[in-house]
Parts: structure tokens; sequence; C-alpha cells
């Protein structure tokens, strides 16, 4: 056999063994492709486990990207397009998505403290398990979103649309809900809520509260609480914001 039926004979034989791998694992050459660093921005992008630190994004089709496990620290996404991109365990820490448009986008396991997500549509997104301390949602869409056991202590949620959100098992600690719109009761099953602020807000069909998590939570001579709950002795707090 001549040096260069050899070749052949090994490059074939090392093509033949990657499909059969491919197949065992039930994957496509479409999906085993490597994510492109270097590809412009735009709808559908793959960025997976990319460093893309403070960047300037501002007004982007970003939608149906891919961003899981990418470093976008400091990145200036205000008014971009998200829709249903994926930012699983994204580095968003001091973002700014001011404006933008994610609905039905993932964030769950997002790192995203001190980051910017006012004025924004988050509407049916997935922020299970994040980590938003300190995050600013005031004026926010968030209408259907999953916020379950996550990261929110202290952060904003002043005058945002939360109908039906899940806050459940997550921390709260320190937020602010004074203002919240909802025409759908939001959940905070078991959810903590040290010194949440929530003054005048209309808990009443709130069914899953307990009164441990009333007297923990702040509120007023204007929240009102489900039946059976009464206003602690506690309120109202004092200012500390």
């Amino acid at each position: 056999m001549t040096k260069r039926m050899l070749t052949i004979f090994s490059a074939s034989t090392s093509t033949v063994f990657a499909t059969i791998a491919i197949c065992l694992s039930g994957l496509t050459y479409s999906e085993t492709a490597l994510a492109d660093c270097s590809a412009s921005a735009g709808p559908g992008v793959d960025w997976t486990d990319c460093r893309k630190r403070s960047l300037i994004m501002s007004q982007t089709d970003l939608g149906e990207a891919i961003f899981s496990g990418a470093d976008m620290s400091s990145s200036d996404l205000r008014g971009s397009r998200l829709d249903g991109a994926n930012f699983n365990k994204t580095n968003l820490v001091r973002a700014s998505l001011k404006g933008a448009s994610a609905i039905g986008a993932d964030f769950s396991n997002v790192i995203a403290s001190r980051t910017d997500f006012g004025d924004g549509n988050f509407s049916g997104t997935n922020f299970s398990k994040a980590e938003t301390s300190r995050a600013d949602f005031e004026n926010s869409l968030l209408n259907d979103a999953d916020l379950s056991r996550g990261e929110f202590a202290r952060a904003n949620f002043k005058l945002a649309n939360i109908s039906g959100v899940k806050f459940d098992f997550s921390n709260l600690a320190r937020s602010d809900f004074r203002g919240v719109k909802f025409d759908k009761t939001p959940s905070f099953a078991n959810a903590y809520l040290f010194q949440v602020r929530f003054e005048g807000v209309d808990l009443s069909q709130a069914t899953e509260l307990k009164s441990w998590q009333i007297e923990l939570a702040c509120g007023d001579d204007a929240t009102k609480l489900p039946e059976g709950l009464s206003r602690p002795d506690s309120w109202p707090c004092e200012d500390d914001s």
C-alpha cells in the first residue's frame, strides 16, 4: 500500500470513528459545532463561554442569541432586542439591559449583581436560581416570569409589573416592591422577605403568604394583607435605603 493510500485510509477511518461517536451521543454535526467568539453580534449568534466584557451593543438585534456561560460583565445592551436569548450562567455583573426586550429569554443561573434591567420587557423570562443582588428592575414588565429559588437581595422592583411572577423560595431580603402593579397575584411561597418594602401594596389575594413572612417584611397602614393575617407591631419599618 502506497504512502498516499495509507493517508487516505487513515483520514477515512478517523471520519468513520468521529461519525460513530456523534451518532452514539445522539448529536448532529451542527450541534457539536463550537461557538464562534469572533462572530459579529446579531440574531442567533452563538457566543457560548466567550469573553465579551464591556461591549457596547445598545439597540442591537440579538434575538435567539446564545450567551450561555459567557462573560458579558459591564456590557451595554440598552434597548436591545434579546427575545428568546439564552443567558444561562452568563456573567452580566454591572451590565445594562435598561429598556431591552427579552421576552421569553433564559436568565436561569445568571450572575447579574448590580445589573440594570429597568424599563425593560422580561415577560415570560426564566430567572430561576439567578444571582441578582442589588439589581434594578424598576418599571419593568415581568409578567409570568419565573424568579424562583434566586438571590434578589436589595433588588429594586419599584413600579414593576409583577403579574403572575413566581418568587417562590427566593431570597428577597431588603428588596423594594413599592408601587408594583399586577392583575394576577404573584407567588411568594416560602420566599425570604426580611425587610422587603411592601408599603402601599395590595397583597390581599396572595394566598401563599404566611404570617412568619409578613412579620419579617415591611408594610404600613396602606398595605393590604390576606384574610387571616394581621399587621405586625413592627410596622412601619425604619427606612434604611
